[in-house]
């Protein structure tokens, strides 16, 4: 299984009032080679990205709208009529409430590119599209338009019949899938394999918290915790924590970490510590490498908001490093984060295009998303010193004084 995402768009949504694009599309840039997935006559495309911007800027909006649009594409078959869609609109205009907010993503899925979209008010979906190119070329496997009007080019008493189970605020793509309507199991199946974490992680090892119970996937997460110097030598099931719904329990409170200490002789004794027990940022990163892992292992999309708080700027350069590697990231995995960590304003360590930037204009509060490719930067640029002049804006505009 091969899944790529090559372009997220959307629009009126959150802070977001007109279209902002994020292109994961390499550019030209011929540094940083490693960092490019090449797909061959289908392109080339980032392995990862990183999002800046002030705080209120826009930047967790932007990653709130992708987990909107792909929790809609999951769920909304589940939905019992009259409930509303859920989106929240652009508020600071007049107009926007009542306008639709737009979603599109661009994507390769089992080597094929796929474009879906669809735009949503309050109470419906307004319109929706699906079309995917094989041998290079676009076809179509359904049209939506006015909440109820449907074009079909294929499989077409099929899909007629489909249609009448969907209902005004279900995503017909929801809805074919729930009835394994074969052409867009696909595009399905690469939805539900995007992983989206919020600041905290809370859900890292919500829905994969059994995998912690097989020994081998256990010993790659204390791996990874090992490389992180936080002085755990392995991971071990609590008595007792044996079954999947002993896991659900309470996930930090059924691991331990088990610590080996020296005295003043030399010799070596170990500990175990329950993860419950261990500081706010070794949790932080236990839960965040799971999902890293999981990213790494299948070759998904992992799209986390402030994926370093909480972790020594070394900790998160080691995670973006493995998506970046050839060799740790053979499956062609991709991440996408958000941060306030200067320390990847540098060219040797990013390529131009995987840096972006979220700014809110002062007058309207509206988000604008922006490349640093869309500036003239020398390959020795000092990106971060610019920066933080003000060079590429999206940092705060601090006025001075306490009032």
């Amino acid at each position: 299984m091969v899944w790529m995402l090559i372009q997220f768009k959307v629009a009126n949504y959150r802070s977001i009032k007109g279209q902002v694009v994020l292109s994961m599309l390499a550019s030209k840039d011929q540094e940083h080679d490693e960092h490019v997935i090449d797909a061959g006559n289908k392109g080339r495309y980032l392995k990862s990205s990183i999002i800046y911007g002030a705080n209120a800027s826009g930047k967790s909006n932007l990653l709130l709208a992708f987990y909107f649009m792909v929790n809609y594409v999951l769920t909304s078959h589940e939905k019992q009529l009259n409930i509303p869609t859920g989106r929240i609109p652009f508020k600071f205009d007049s107009d926007t409430p009542e306008e639709p907010s737009v979603f599109e993503v661009v994507f390769i899925a089992d080597q094929t590119k796929y474009v879906y979209g669809f735009s949503a008010n309050d109470q419906k979906i307004i319109d929706e599209y699906l079309y995917y190119y094989p041998n290079g070329r676009k076809a179509v496997v359904f049209e939506r338009s006015d909440t109820d009007s449907y074009r079909f080019t294929s499989d077409v008493e099929l899909q007629e019949s489909l249609k009448e189970r969907n209902t005004h605020n279900k995503l017909y793509l929801s809805t074919a899938a729930n009835w394994n309507y074969k052409k867009v199991l696909p595009v399905f199946a690469w939805f539900s394999s995007c992983r989206i974490l919020n600041t905290r992680f809370e859900s890292a090892y919500g829905t994969n918290g059994a995998d912690l119970l097989d020994d081998k996937y256990r010993e790659k997460i204390a791996q990874l915790l090992r490389v992180a110097d936080f002085g755990i030598q392995t991971l071990k099931i609590k008595d007792g924590a044996t079954s999947f719904a002993g896991m659900l329990a309470g996930i930090l409170d059924n691991v331990e970490a088990v610590h080996q200490v020296k005295n003043e002789n030399g010799e070596c004794s170990t500990y175990p510590l329950s993860m419950a027990e261990e500081s706010t940022g070794t949790n932080t990163y236990f839960r965040l490498i799971g999902e890293v892992e999981k990213a790494l292992e299948t070759g998904c999309l992992l799209v986390a908001d402030e994926m370093d708080a909480y972790l020594h700027p070394l900790l998160t350069q080691h995670i973006v490093s493995l998506f970046n590697s050839t060799e740790n990231n053979p499956h062609g995995a991709q991440l996408i984060f958000s941060s306030h960590n200067t320390n990847f304003l540098d060219l040797n360590l990013m390529r131009r295009d995987q840096i972006w930037f979220t700014e809110k204009d002062e007058n309207t509060g509206a988000t604008d998303l922006y490349s640093l490719v869309d500036f003239s930067v020398r390959k020795d640029a000092k990106v971060e010193k610019g920066y933080l002049l003000g060079r590429y804006g999206a940092i705060p505009f601090i006025n001075g004084g306490r009032r």
